[in-house]
């Protein structure tokens, strides 16, 4: 599979134990269908309440865009894109039939997110369709 950002292979990383793709230039994560819920069910490590802060804060080179929404790399149909909310901002693309991509920093926002409120975990999953 190509990263759907800058068309480099991705390869296969664990991440929170379970098994994702990963590209190894712009540092986004494919995550297929299920992945995130593994991921955020794991949760084998946590962040302090200053981690979490400065996790949330950050911005990545993609806050202000693409502004393209990126094409599936299973399918290469283009993606829907989902907003979390405007203080936190992640913008993922989803494509239903196969996952979710996540540009650089933002599955480590949604880990904090997670962490913060299991009701805000929940809306998380459900506003994924997951």
């Amino acid at each position: 599979m190509q990263c759907p950002r800058c068309d480099m292979p991705l390869v296969t990383a664990k991440y929170e134990s379970v098994e994702v793709d990963m590209c190894e230039q712009c540092w986004g994560f494919w995550l297929d269908s299920g992945e995130l819920q593994q991921v955020l069910t794991e949760q084998a490590l946590t962040f302090s309440a200053e981690e979490s802060d400065l996790v949330l804060g950050a911005r990545s080179a993609w806050d202000s865009g693409p502004e393209e929404p990126a094409a599936c790399p299973r399918c290469s149909r283009t993606m829907q894109r989902l907003s979390y909310n405007e203080s936190v901002h992640i913008v993922i693309d989803r494509c239903a039939e196969h996952g979710i991509w996540l540009d650089t920093g933002e599955i480590k926002k949604i880990q904090a997110i997670a962490e913060k409120s299991k009701d805000i975990h929940r809306m998380l999953l459900a506003k994924l369709g997951i």
